[in-house]
Protein backbone atom coordinates (compact mmCIF):
# COMPACT_ATOMS: atom_id res chain seq x y z
CA UNK A 1 0.00 0.00 0.00
CA UNK A 2 1.32 3.43 -0.97
CA UNK A 3 0.39 7.02 0.13
CA UNK A 4 1.10 10.70 -1.31
CA UNK A 5 2.13 13.04 1.57
CA UNK A 6 3.27 16.11 -0.07
CA UNK A 7 4.55 15.28 -2.92
CA UNK A 8 6.14 11.89 -1.87
CA UNK A 9 5.37 8.29 -2.17
CA UNK A 10 5.58 6.51 1.20
CA UNK A 11 5.16 2.80 1.20
CA UNK A 12 3.00 1.75 4.37
CA UNK A 13 3.22 -1.88 4.05
CA UNK A 14 5.05 -3.64 6.61
CA UNK A 15 8.61 -5.00 6.15
CA UNK A 16 10.19 -8.31 7.75
CA UNK A 17 13.40 -5.58 8.86
CA UNK A 18 10.59 -3.16 10.25
CA UNK A 19 8.90 -6.35 12.50
CA UNK A 20 12.22 -7.55 13.42
CA UNK A 21 13.18 -4.44 15.38
CA UNK A 22 9.93 -4.00 16.77
CA UNK A 23 10.31 -7.11 18.03
CA UNK A 24 13.86 -6.92 19.41
CA UNK A 25 12.41 -2.99 21.43
CA UNK A 26 9.96 -5.40 22.96
CA UNK A 27 12.66 -7.80 24.11
CA UNK A 28 14.64 -4.89 25.39
CA UNK A 29 11.46 -3.82 27.44
CA UNK A 30 10.56 -7.66 29.13
CA UNK A 31 7.84 -8.00 26.31
CA UNK A 32 8.87 -11.74 25.56
CA UNK A 33 5.37 -12.76 24.30
CA UNK A 34 5.16 -9.69 21.83
CA UNK A 35 9.08 -10.09 20.94
CA UNK A 36 7.76 -13.52 19.38
CA UNK A 37 5.09 -12.16 18.07
CA UNK A 38 6.53 -10.07 15.75
CA UNK A 39 9.58 -12.10 15.07
CA UNK A 40 7.22 -14.91 13.70
CA UNK A 41 5.68 -12.11 11.65
CA UNK A 42 9.43 -10.79 10.32
CA UNK A 43 9.96 -14.47 9.44
CA UNK A 44 6.72 -15.32 7.76
CA UNK A 45 7.79 -12.54 5.03
CA UNK A 46 11.84 -13.71 5.11
CA UNK A 47 11.45 -17.66 5.83
CA UNK A 48 15.57 -17.46 4.66
CA UNK A 49 16.98 -15.03 7.14
CA UNK A 50 19.32 -16.46 9.74
CA UNK A 51 19.34 -13.48 11.80
CA UNK A 52 15.84 -13.85 12.39
CA UNK A 53 15.05 -17.11 12.38
CA UNK A 54 17.94 -17.62 15.39
CA UNK A 55 16.59 -14.67 17.26
CA UNK A 56 13.37 -16.16 17.28
CA UNK A 57 14.74 -19.58 18.62
CA UNK A 58 16.72 -18.01 21.54
CA UNK A 59 13.25 -16.12 22.37
CA UNK A 60 11.39 -19.56 22.23
CA UNK A 61 13.66 -21.26 24.23
CA UNK A 62 13.51 -19.05 26.41
CA UNK A 63 9.88 -19.36 27.33
CA UNK A 64 10.53 -23.27 27.61
CA UNK A 65 8.92 -24.08 24.09
CA UNK A 66 12.31 -26.23 22.82
CA UNK A 67 10.20 -27.70 20.28
CA UNK A 68 9.66 -25.25 18.19
CA UNK A 69 12.93 -23.60 19.33
CA UNK A 70 14.72 -26.73 18.21
CA UNK A 71 13.15 -27.11 14.79
CA UNK A 72 14.39 -23.65 13.74
CA UNK A 73 17.92 -24.25 14.45
CA UNK A 74 17.65 -27.59 12.91
CA UNK A 75 16.65 -25.74 9.95
CA UNK A 76 19.42 -23.17 10.38
CA UNK A 77 21.72 -26.36 10.33
CA UNK A 78 20.63 -27.79 6.96
CA UNK A 79 19.93 -24.22 5.28
CA UNK A 80 23.15 -22.14 6.77
CA UNK A 81 25.76 -24.99 7.48
CA UNK A 82 28.37 -21.87 7.57
CA UNK A 83 26.15 -20.63 10.85
CA UNK A 84 27.34 -22.50 13.79
CA UNK A 85 25.78 -20.85 16.27
CA UNK A 86 22.87 -22.51 15.66
CA UNK A 87 25.00 -25.42 17.07
CA UNK A 88 25.21 -24.13 20.53
CA UNK A 89 22.10 -23.35 20.53
CA UNK A 90 20.47 -26.76 20.07
CA UNK A 91 23.38 -27.68 22.73
CA UNK A 92 22.23 -25.06 25.33
CA UNK A 93 18.48 -26.15 24.36
CA UNK A 94 18.97 -29.94 24.77
CA UNK A 95 21.17 -29.00 28.21
CA UNK A 96 17.88 -27.31 29.48
CA UNK A 97 15.47 -30.37 28.63
CA UNK A 98 18.01 -32.47 30.59
CA UNK A 99 19.06 -34.21 27.21
CA UNK A 100 23.02 -34.44 28.00
CA UNK A 101 23.75 -36.56 25.04
CA UNK A 102 22.58 -34.67 22.81
CA UNK A 103 23.67 -31.35 24.16
CA UNK A 104 27.20 -32.82 24.23
CA UNK A 105 27.15 -34.10 20.69
CA UNK A 106 26.13 -30.63 18.82
CA UNK A 107 28.56 -28.48 21.53
CA UNK A 108 31.37 -30.53 20.75
CA UNK A 109 30.17 -29.77 17.26
CA UNK A 110 30.34 -26.11 17.58
CA UNK A 111 33.71 -25.89 19.69
CA UNK A 112 35.13 -28.04 16.77
CA UNK A 113 34.15 -25.37 14.31
CA UNK A 114 33.02 -22.43 15.76
CA UNK A 115 35.50 -18.93 16.15
CA UNK A 116 33.20 -16.94 18.03
CA UNK A 117 35.08 -17.00 21.72
CA UNK A 118 32.40 -16.20 23.79
CA UNK A 119 30.04 -18.60 22.98
CA UNK A 120 32.81 -21.00 22.61
CA UNK A 121 33.79 -20.53 26.51
CA UNK A 122 30.47 -21.25 27.50
CA UNK A 123 29.85 -24.29 25.71
CA UNK A 124 33.45 -25.66 26.63
CA UNK A 125 32.44 -25.24 30.45
CA UNK A 126 28.80 -26.84 29.87
CA UNK A 127 30.86 -29.84 27.94
CA UNK A 128 32.68 -29.53 31.54
CA UNK A 129 29.38 -30.18 33.33
CA UNK A 130 28.20 -32.53 31.66
CA UNK A 131 30.96 -34.77 31.13
CA UNK A 132 31.21 -34.44 35.43
CA UNK A 133 27.66 -35.39 36.00
CA UNK A 134 28.24 -38.47 33.36
CA UNK A 135 31.13 -39.49 35.86
CA UNK A 136 28.93 -39.19 38.46
CA UNK A 137 25.97 -41.14 37.11
CA UNK A 138 29.00 -43.65 36.10
CA UNK A 139 29.99 -44.14 39.60
CA UNK A 140 26.12 -43.66 41.50
CA UNK A 141 25.43 -46.96 38.94
CA UNK A 142 28.24 -48.38 40.60
CA UNK A 143 27.37 -47.51 44.12
CA UNK A 144 23.83 -48.75 43.39
CA UNK A 145 25.38 -52.43 41.96
CA UNK A 146 28.21 -52.64 45.27
CA UNK A 147 24.80 -51.78 47.33
CA UNK A 148 22.84 -54.48 46.05
CA UNK A 149 25.60 -56.63 46.08
CA UNK A 150 25.83 -55.34 50.19
CA UNK A 151 22.34 -56.06 50.85
CA UNK A 152 22.45 -59.71 49.68
CA UNK A 153 25.40 -60.27 52.06
CA UNK A 154 23.76 -58.68 55.13
CA UNK A 155 20.66 -60.66 54.33
CA UNK A 156 23.61 -63.83 54.25
CA UNK A 157 24.88 -62.58 57.46
CA UNK A 158 21.79 -62.17 59.50
CA UNK A 159 20.55 -65.46 58.14
CA UNK A 160 23.55 -67.37 59.48
CA UNK A 161 24.93 -68.34 56.07
CA UNK A 162 27.89 -66.68 57.04
CA UNK A 163 30.59 -68.34 54.11
CA UNK A 164 27.69 -67.11 51.51
CA UNK A 165 27.75 -63.97 52.77
CA UNK A 166 31.41 -63.68 52.65
CA UNK A 167 31.44 -64.54 49.37
CA UNK A 168 29.38 -61.58 48.53
CA UNK A 169 31.56 -59.26 50.55
CA UNK A 170 34.63 -60.44 48.98
CA UNK A 171 33.34 -59.67 45.70
CA UNK A 172 33.09 -56.45 46.67
CA UNK A 173 36.09 -55.81 48.20
CA UNK A 174 37.85 -57.11 44.89
CA UNK A 175 36.02 -54.41 43.07
CA UNK A 176 36.55 -51.79 45.26
CA UNK A 177 38.42 -52.33 48.47
CA UNK A 178 37.39 -48.57 49.66
CA UNK A 179 33.79 -49.97 50.57
CA UNK A 180 34.35 -50.00 54.54
CA UNK A 181 30.80 -51.65 54.99
CA UNK A 182 31.46 -54.48 53.36
CA UNK A 183 34.88 -55.34 55.00
CA UNK A 184 32.85 -54.32 58.33
CA UNK A 185 30.53 -57.25 57.38
CA UNK A 186 33.33 -59.07 56.47
CA UNK A 187 34.90 -59.50 59.47
CA UNK A 188 31.60 -59.76 61.56
CA UNK A 189 31.10 -63.09 58.98
CA UNK A 190 34.28 -64.07 60.32
CA UNK A 191 33.93 -63.95 63.63
CA UNK A 192 30.24 -66.18 63.95
CA UNK A 193 32.27 -68.53 61.84
CA UNK A 194 34.58 -68.90 65.02
CA UNK A 195 37.76 -67.32 62.71
CA UNK A 196 38.30 -64.90 65.29
CA UNK A 197 41.88 -64.09 64.49
CA UNK A 198 40.39 -63.39 60.70
CA UNK A 199 37.91 -60.98 62.09
CA UNK A 200 40.12 -59.19 64.02
CA UNK A 201 42.69 -58.49 60.62
CA UNK A 202 39.63 -57.48 58.88
CA UNK A 203 38.11 -54.72 60.98
CA UNK A 204 41.69 -53.47 61.78
CA UNK A 205 42.31 -53.07 57.67
CA UNK A 206 38.98 -50.44 57.69
CA UNK A 207 40.63 -48.66 60.85
CA UNK A 208 43.95 -48.21 58.55
CA UNK A 209 41.69 -46.04 56.43
CA UNK A 210 39.32 -44.76 58.52
CA UNK A 211 41.09 -44.30 62.31
CA UNK A 212 37.55 -43.42 64.12
CA UNK A 213 35.06 -46.05 62.13
CA UNK A 214 32.24 -46.45 64.86
CA UNK A 215 31.87 -50.04 63.40
CA UNK A 216 35.35 -51.17 63.40
CA UNK A 217 36.04 -50.01 66.40
CA UNK A 218 32.53 -51.22 68.16
CA UNK A 219 33.89 -54.76 66.21
CA UNK A 220 37.12 -54.68 67.82
CA UNK A 221 35.79 -54.11 71.28
CA UNK A 222 33.71 -56.79 71.31
CA UNK A 223 35.60 -59.20 69.35
CA UNK A 224 38.35 -58.67 72.42
CA UNK A 225 36.09 -59.28 74.77
CA UNK A 226 34.74 -62.16 73.38
CA UNK A 227 38.70 -63.84 74.00
CA UNK A 228 39.00 -62.01 77.45
CA UNK A 229 41.46 -59.54 76.66
CA UNK A 230 40.26 -56.58 78.15
CA UNK A 231 42.88 -54.12 78.15
CA UNK A 232 42.43 -54.42 73.85
CA UNK A 233 38.46 -53.91 74.41
CA UNK A 234 39.21 -51.25 76.78
CA UNK A 235 41.45 -49.53 74.13
CA UNK A 236 38.43 -49.58 71.19
CA UNK A 237 36.08 -49.14 73.63
CA UNK A 238 37.54 -45.60 74.69
CA UNK A 239 37.42 -44.74 71.15
CA UNK A 240 34.07 -45.56 70.40
CA UNK A 241 32.64 -43.34 73.73
CA UNK A 242 34.92 -40.33 72.76
CA UNK A 243 33.57 -40.29 69.21
CA UNK A 244 30.87 -38.49 68.50
CA UNK A 245 28.40 -40.89 66.33
CA UNK A 246 25.87 -38.42 63.85
CA UNK A 247 24.75 -40.98 61.94
CA UNK A 248 22.00 -42.60 63.69
CA UNK A 249 22.63 -45.94 62.31
CA UNK A 250 25.92 -45.28 64.01
CA UNK A 251 23.69 -44.54 67.29
CA UNK A 252 22.45 -47.42 67.42
CA UNK A 253 25.73 -49.79 66.79
CA UNK A 254 27.41 -47.75 69.48
CA UNK A 255 24.01 -48.41 71.79
CA UNK A 256 24.54 -52.34 70.80
CA UNK A 257 28.13 -52.43 71.69
CA UNK A 258 27.24 -51.07 74.66
CA UNK A 259 24.61 -53.72 75.76
CA UNK A 260 26.99 -56.71 74.67
CA UNK A 261 29.24 -55.15 77.05
CA UNK A 262 27.38 -54.58 79.69
CA UNK A 263 28.98 -51.07 79.63
CA UNK A 264 25.40 -49.76 82.63
CA UNK A 265 27.18 -46.74 83.20
CA UNK A 266 27.27 -45.72 79.52
CA UNK A 267 24.18 -46.57 77.81
CA UNK A 268 21.12 -44.66 79.61
CA UNK A 269 22.32 -41.35 78.22
CA UNK A 270 22.70 -42.71 74.28
CA UNK A 271 19.31 -44.91 74.69
CA UNK A 272 17.19 -41.27 75.74
CA UNK A 273 19.03 -39.92 72.84
CA UNK A 274 17.67 -42.56 70.71
CA UNK A 275 14.17 -42.20 71.93
CA UNK A 276 14.42 -38.68 71.83
CA UNK A 277 15.05 -38.92 67.66
CA UNK A 278 12.70 -41.75 67.32
CA UNK A 279 10.26 -41.50 70.07
CA UNK A 280 10.75 -45.31 70.15
CA UNK A 281 9.45 -46.26 73.54
CA UNK A 282 12.21 -49.75 73.25
CA UNK A 283 14.97 -47.23 74.10
CA UNK A 284 13.34 -46.16 76.88
CA UNK A 285 13.25 -49.08 78.32
CA UNK A 286 16.48 -49.55 77.59
CA UNK A 287 17.55 -46.62 79.24
CA UNK A 288 15.68 -48.00 82.65
CA UNK A 289 17.18 -50.62 82.31
CA UNK A 290 20.53 -49.07 82.55
CA UNK A 291 19.25 -46.84 85.12
CA UNK A 292 17.96 -50.19 87.62
CA UNK A 293 21.91 -51.73 86.73
CA UNK A 294 23.48 -48.70 88.51
CA UNK A 295 20.87 -48.77 91.34
CA UNK A 296 18.92 -45.34 90.08
CA UNK A 297 15.77 -47.86 90.97
CA UNK A 298 13.66 -44.87 91.48
CA UNK A 299 14.77 -42.86 88.17
CA UNK A 300 13.89 -46.75 86.56
CA UNK A 301 10.67 -46.81 88.09
CA UNK A 302 9.38 -43.15 86.70
CA UNK A 303 10.59 -44.14 83.48
CA UNK A 304 8.79 -47.26 83.33
CA UNK A 305 5.56 -45.48 84.79
CA UNK A 306 6.29 -42.93 82.20
CA UNK A 307 6.07 -46.24 79.28
CA UNK A 308 3.05 -47.81 80.83
CA UNK A 309 0.77 -44.06 80.83
CA UNK A 310 2.09 -43.35 77.47
CA UNK A 311 3.14 -46.11 75.24
CA UNK A 312 1.30 -49.28 74.21
CA UNK A 313 4.50 -52.10 74.63
CA UNK A 314 2.73 -55.76 73.96
CA UNK A 315 6.32 -57.46 73.68
CA UNK A 316 7.84 -55.78 77.13
CA UNK A 317 5.45 -56.77 80.40
CA UNK A 318 6.28 -53.56 82.07
CA UNK A 319 4.42 -54.31 85.64
CA UNK A 320 6.98 -57.36 86.23
CA UNK A 321 9.94 -54.29 85.94
CA UNK A 322 8.08 -52.34 88.13
CA UNK A 323 7.75 -54.92 90.70
CA UNK A 324 11.17 -55.98 90.64
CA UNK A 325 11.96 -52.14 91.22
CA UNK A 326 9.56 -52.55 94.58
CA UNK A 327 11.18 -55.80 95.30
CA UNK A 328 14.73 -54.28 95.21
CA UNK A 329 13.95 -51.37 97.26
CA UNK A 330 12.24 -53.62 99.85
CA UNK A 331 15.27 -56.34 100.26
CA UNK A 332 18.16 -54.02 99.52
CA UNK A 333 19.10 -57.35 97.64
CA UNK A 334 22.05 -56.64 95.13
CA UNK A 335 20.32 -57.37 91.23
CA UNK A 336 20.64 -56.82 87.77
CA UNK A 337 17.98 -57.06 84.67
CA UNK A 338 19.18 -58.26 81.80
CA UNK A 339 18.87 -56.08 78.77
CA UNK A 340 17.06 -58.46 76.63
CA UNK A 341 14.38 -59.49 79.29
CA UNK A 342 10.94 -58.38 78.45
CA UNK A 343 8.65 -59.71 81.75
CA UNK A 344 7.30 -62.68 79.80
CA UNK A 345 8.69 -66.40 80.51
CA UNK A 346 7.96 -67.62 77.19
CA UNK A 347 10.04 -65.01 75.70
CA UNK A 348 12.64 -64.91 78.18
CA UNK A 349 16.11 -65.81 76.08
CA UNK A 350 15.20 -63.79 73.40
CA UNK A 351 18.81 -64.31 71.28
CA UNK A 352 21.15 -61.94 69.92
CA UNK A 353 19.35 -62.17 66.21
CA UNK A 354 15.95 -61.14 67.47
CA UNK A 355 17.53 -58.45 69.42
CA UNK A 356 19.11 -56.72 66.20
CA UNK A 357 16.04 -57.64 64.13
CA UNK A 358 14.38 -55.18 66.87
CA UNK A 359 17.06 -52.22 66.32
CA UNK A 360 16.38 -52.19 62.67
CA UNK A 361 12.43 -52.17 63.09
CA UNK A 362 13.83 -48.86 65.18
CA UNK A 363 15.97 -47.66 62.72
CA UNK A 364 13.04 -48.37 59.89
CA UNK A 365 10.98 -46.13 62.19
CA UNK A 366 13.52 -43.45 62.29
CA UNK A 367 13.24 -43.69 59.02
CA UNK A 368 9.29 -43.34 58.78
CA UNK A 369 9.45 -39.67 60.64
CA UNK A 370 11.46 -38.65 57.96
CA UNK A 371 9.48 -39.57 55.41
CA UNK A 372 6.14 -38.18 57.12
CA UNK A 373 8.41 -34.95 57.66
CA UNK A 374 9.42 -34.52 53.79
CA UNK A 375 5.59 -35.46 52.72
CA UNK A 376 4.27 -32.52 54.67
CA UNK A 377 6.98 -30.40 53.10
CA UNK A 378 5.31 -31.18 49.76
CA UNK A 379 2.26 -30.38 50.87
CA UNK A 380 3.61 -27.13 52.35
CA UNK A 381 5.48 -26.33 48.85
CA UNK A 382 1.90 -27.09 47.03
CA UNK A 383 -0.31 -25.01 49.55
CA UNK A 384 2.17 -22.08 48.71
CA UNK A 385 1.92 -21.97 44.69
CA UNK A 386 -1.19 -23.82 44.28
CA UNK A 387 -4.94 -23.80 45.60
CA UNK A 388 -5.75 -27.20 47.16
CA UNK A 389 -9.19 -28.67 48.87
CA UNK A 390 -9.19 -31.43 51.47
CA UNK A 391 -9.99 -34.10 48.83
CA UNK A 392 -7.31 -33.03 46.34
CA UNK A 393 -4.82 -32.82 49.73
CA UNK A 394 -5.78 -36.00 50.47
CA UNK A 395 -5.13 -37.68 46.48
CA UNK A 396 -1.96 -35.95 46.65
CA UNK A 397 -0.75 -37.52 50.27
CA UNK A 398 -1.56 -41.01 48.75
CA UNK A 399 0.56 -40.33 45.63
CA UNK A 400 3.23 -39.34 47.78
CA UNK A 401 3.31 -42.36 49.20
CA UNK A 402 4.75 -44.02 46.38
CA UNK A 403 7.80 -41.78 46.65
CA UNK A 404 11.01 -42.96 48.70
CA UNK A 405 10.88 -39.82 49.81
CA UNK A 406 13.62 -41.37 52.78
CA UNK A 407 16.76 -40.95 50.25
CA UNK A 408 19.18 -38.03 51.02
CA UNK A 409 19.44 -34.72 48.83
CA UNK A 410 15.66 -34.52 47.63
CA UNK A 411 14.88 -31.78 45.86
CA UNK A 412 11.35 -31.24 47.02
CA UNK A 413 10.40 -28.27 45.31
CA UNK A 414 11.19 -30.45 41.97
CA UNK A 415 8.96 -33.06 43.59
CA UNK A 416 5.99 -31.17 44.47
CA UNK A 417 6.07 -30.09 40.70
CA UNK A 418 6.26 -33.29 39.39
CA UNK A 419 3.44 -34.47 41.69
CA UNK A 420 1.08 -31.90 40.62
CA UNK A 421 1.46 -32.31 36.86
CA UNK A 422 0.54 -36.03 37.79
CA UNK A 423 -2.69 -34.73 39.63
CA UNK A 424 -3.85 -32.53 36.95
CA UNK A 425 -2.70 -33.87 33.68
CA UNK A 426 -3.37 -37.80 34.78
CA UNK A 427 -6.02 -37.71 37.80
CA UNK A 428 -8.16 -34.77 36.98
CA UNK A 429 -7.57 -34.87 32.91
CA UNK A 430 -6.29 -30.91 32.63
CA UNK A 431 -4.34 -30.54 29.70
CA UNK A 432 -1.47 -28.37 31.80
CA UNK A 433 1.86 -28.15 30.12
CA UNK A 434 5.33 -29.42 31.72
CA UNK A 435 7.00 -26.01 31.26
CA UNK A 436 3.69 -24.59 32.83
CA UNK A 437 4.05 -26.53 35.82
CA UNK A 438 7.54 -26.04 35.96
CA UNK A 439 7.08 -21.75 36.01
CA UNK A 440 4.61 -22.18 38.63
CA UNK A 441 7.11 -23.81 41.20
CA UNK A 442 9.95 -21.61 40.26
CA UNK A 443 12.16 -24.57 38.74
CA UNK A 444 14.13 -25.03 35.32
CA UNK A 445 12.56 -27.64 32.86
CA UNK A 446 15.49 -29.51 33.27
CA UNK A 447 14.94 -29.83 36.62
CA UNK A 448 11.71 -30.93 36.24
CA UNK A 449 12.57 -33.68 33.40
CA UNK A 450 15.01 -35.29 35.93
CA UNK A 451 13.11 -35.86 38.55
CA UNK A 452 9.98 -36.48 36.82
CA UNK A 453 11.80 -39.08 34.53
CA UNK A 454 13.25 -40.80 38.11
CA UNK A 455 9.63 -40.80 39.71
CA UNK A 456 6.99 -41.36 36.88
CA UNK A 457 7.33 -44.65 36.84
CA UNK A 458 6.07 -44.97 40.80
CA UNK A 459 3.63 -42.33 40.34
CA UNK A 460 1.81 -43.65 37.23
CA UNK A 461 2.58 -47.26 38.45
CA UNK A 462 3.40 -47.58 34.56
CA UNK A 463 6.01 -46.29 31.86
CA UNK A 464 4.01 -42.97 30.17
Amino acid sequence: MERMVKGKVINLNPTSSMYFKIGIKHYEKGEIELAIKRLRQALELDSKNVEIKFNLAGLLAQVGDFESSNKLLSELTKDSPEFHDSLFGLGCNFFEMGKFKEAKNFLKRYVKLSNNIEFKEAAEDLIDFIESQEEFEKEQKEIEKYSKLLERGNFLLESGRYEDAIKYFKIILAKDDSVLAARNNLSLAYFYMGDIQKAIEEAKKVLQVDKYNVYANCNLAFFYNSIGKEKEMKRYLKVVLESKAYDNKDKIKVLDTLIKLNQHTEIAQRANELFEITREPYFKHIEAISLYNTRKYLKAKKIWEYLKKNFEMPEIRIDYFLKKVDNVIKTFEKDTIDYFETGFKFLEGMDEKEFRRQLQNHIDNYFSQTVEENRQKVIEILRQHTELNQKDQETIFNLLKNLPLEKPRLNLQAIAAIVWYVFKRYMKKEKVRQKDVARIFGISQAVFSKWFGDFKELLLNKEI
